[in-house]
């Protein structure tokens, strides 16, 4: 029986990337969506038809408004524009409303508890692309993770850079790759607390500085705050971050 549920999300058209269509990420969704391991699985409403036939005992589809994203009310007071980055048409605000959201996806899926699990994993839903391996050899590592199960009160999260370096004063501004972003989990209470803590996070830098990054700057700030509540793990964008989680 496996310990985990895996919980991922696509929200469409809050950002434009040349390097990705629309049709790449559908491609590279389907990837994870076929393996037979539980997954919740959170789909913009706009394009929920082009994704609900994944449905299945292992896959539950679920139509988000993404406008029910409770930063969306602060729409207006969030501006991006000082953000340091070479193509602002990705690091739109929407996106970072979304990337800055994938704690309560995890939250969400905590709650309606549909397999029963003890460990949830947050993944990027186009994660396949960081992999160098089959389809096959991909969907290995994904049933992997159900028979990984972290007891500590941890969230486990890959990290790129040493989160212990010093908290960067240009935090807000630029992007800092401390933590990997596309993956992280851990057991129900320690996920809840990150959830908690991150949109509380988000509101104060929201309300203070009228602004709002990365959803991976957000993470090392809260890092900083609370070392022992994390257990990181060393890896690159490629088969270590699935392979060593």
């Amino acid at each position: 029986m496996s310990k985990v549920t895996i919980v991922s999300a696509f929200m469409a058209n809050i950002n434009s990337r040349g390097d990705r269509s629309y049709e790449k990420y559908i491609d590279l969704a389907s990837k994870l969506l076929v393996v037979n391991i539980p997954k919740v699985i959170f789909i913009d409403s706009t394009v929920y038809s082009q994704f609900k036939h994944f449905s299945n005992d292992f896959t539950v589809i679920i139509p988000f408004y993404k406008e029910s994203n409770y930063l969306y009310k602060y729409k207006d007071q969030i501006d991006v524009s000082n953000l340091c980055t070479t193509n602002k048409e990705k690091d739109t605000d929407e996106y970072m409303m979304t990337m800055c959201y994938k704690t309560e996806f995890i939250k969400k899926a905590i709650e309606m508890n549909l397999f029963h699990t003890s460990q949830y994993i947050w993944m990027d839903i186009g994660i396949r692309h960081m992999t160098e391996c089959t389809d096959e050899g991909f969907s290995e590592k994904i049933l992997r993770l159900q028979t990984v199960e972290h007891e500590l009160n941890h969230v486990r999260i890959p990290s790129l850079w040493n989160p212990d370096a010093p908290l960067p004063s240009d935090i807000y501004t630029r992007l800092f790759w401390f933590f990997a972003g596309s993956m992280f989990g851990g057991n129900v209470e320690s996920l809840l607390w990150f959830a908690k803590t991150t949109k509380d996070m988000c509101l104060r830098i929201v309300n203070e500085r009228k602004t709002l990054m990365w959803e991976i700057n957000v993470w090392h700030i809260i890092y900083k705050m609370d070392r022992w509540k994390f257990c990181y793990y060393i890896c690159d964008h490629d088969n270590s971050i699935l392979d060593l989680y």
